[in-house]
């Protein structure tokens, strides 16, 4: 009879962990399904910022258009996903740390002055602004 009573009680005590860890799932699932809506949104909101015409990136030294910059981004995640295999991961925090690595190499190009690429687009396009 004790066994059985210990059985019923252990029984009961499972079952109460069990309803406890689906509750903690359901709220997990809840903070994470609003952290990524969140992290949506703002990714949205700089792409679309960045899509907008006549718009540059300004930086020490001079400005890269936001369509030159944001080739670059583009083909700077693209590469992070092909290295792991496409497997894992997120397209949005590829983007995301790509965005960061290429600002911080334009940004160093610019205070060690060796972007000779976005120098010569610059010169261009002041020769062509000044004819």
């Amino acid at each position: 009879m004790a066994e059985k009573l210990t059985m019923k009680v252990l029984s009961g005590e499972l079952e109460a962990l069990r309803k406890r860890l689906r509750e903690l799932e359901t709220g997990l699932e809840r903070k994470l399904e609003g952290a990524m809506e969140k992290a949506t949104g703002k990714l949205k909101a700089r792409i679309e910022a960045s899509q907008q015409p006549g718009v540059r990136f300004q930086g020490h030294g001079g400005a890269v258009d936001v369509d030159a910059r944001r080739r670059l981004i583009a083909e700077c995640a693209y590469l992070r996903a092909e290295k792991r295999g496409f497997t894992g991961g997120s397209p949005e925090q590829d983007w995301l740390d790509a965005e960061m690595e290429i600002d911080q190499l334009l940004l160093q190009g610019w205070m060690k002055n060796e972007s000779p690429e976005m120098t010569r687009q610059e010169t261009r396009s002041q020769q062509d602004s000044h004819a």
